[in-house]
């Protein structure tokens, strides 16, 4: 399926445009040919009301550890959570993991961070939108290593005071940006991406000449949508919204059903 937007508008965010995708219902795929690489939080586990209540269940972890032998170990988790937080629900789970949009990276046994731009400025940024928090409490923090998110997932309403609130405290600021995320905001370094990680894992070993799949369910995901269309990938998006994935599936449920008759026919 042809693709018109590049990879290239991501970099800078834009927004991505409506257009047709296919249910995954028939799509079939060789796992000792691709490269799995799946968003965490929407994607392998369900949205939660509160970061910290989502379910990482012994059904997920047996299915992944499947697909681990399936795809030759050519298996990345990248989620926008933190690695460490990441790494903390699934466990056992061997395969790589990138965290924090692209900042940190689980390979190999090592972890790799990047360099925070300004280390001063990130904390006088939590600061302030803990104080923001502390006066209106409608509005949910997740701290980052290397920056924080508004929640207002149970008070929407928020959303617009949020971004303000987050307008204001960057304006003047070329080093951080506001990335849009399913019913949050998060502040985070410019030039970091979930597309940029994916790039430096294809060069690893295991994924090395495999064909990427990117499965994720929002506006952070979208970079890595583009990247993976443009390299002659496949692009799944779970849920509702515009995106230039390729292909779309109505929940995590749907998604694991559907990873787990690929692997099946694989064993076959």
């Amino acid at each position: 399926m042809e693709n018109s937007t590049s990879f290239y508008q991501f970099v800078g965010f834009q927004p991505p445009q409506s257009h047709d995708t296919d249910g995954i219902e028939e799509l079939d795929i060789d796992p000792g040919e691709h490269a799995l690489f799946s968003d965490f939080d929407g994607t392998i586990v369900d949205i939660a009301p509160r970061p910290d209540a989502i379910r990482y269940t012994g059904e997920d972890a047996g299915l992944f550890a499947k697909a681990m032998k399936s795809f030759g170990g050519a298996v990345a988790i990248v989620s926008g959570r933190n690695l460490d937080d990441v790494a903390g629900y699934v466990g056992a789970f061997d395969g790589v993991i990138s965290g924090g949009h692209g900042t940190e990276l689980r390979i190999g046994g090592e972890i790799e961070r990047h360099e925070l731009p300004d280390p001063q400025h990130l904390e006088h940024i939590k600061a302030a939108v803990a104080e923001f928090a502390v006066i209106d409490p409608r509005v949910i923090l997740e701290e980052k290593t290397y920056g924080i998110v508004l929640h207002f997932r149970q008070n929407p309403e928020m959303e617009f005071k949020a971004r303000k609130f987050a307008e204001c405290l960057l304006e003047g600021r070329d080093d951080f940006e506001i990335q849009p995320a399913k019913m949050a905001l998060e502040i985070k370094p410019k030039n970091i991406s979930k597309a940029a990680a994916i790039e430096k894992i294809m060069l690893a070993p295991a994924f090395y000449g495999r064909t990427p799949i990117y499965v994720g369910d929002d506006a952070t995901d979208e970079s890595a949508f583009a990247y993976v269309n443009e390299h002659g990938g496949i692009s799944i998006k779970i849920g509702d919204g515009p995106t230039v994935a390729q292909y779309r599936t109505g929940s995590p449920a749907s998604y694991k059903t559907w990873l787990s008759r690929q692997i099946s026919k694989r064993r076959d």
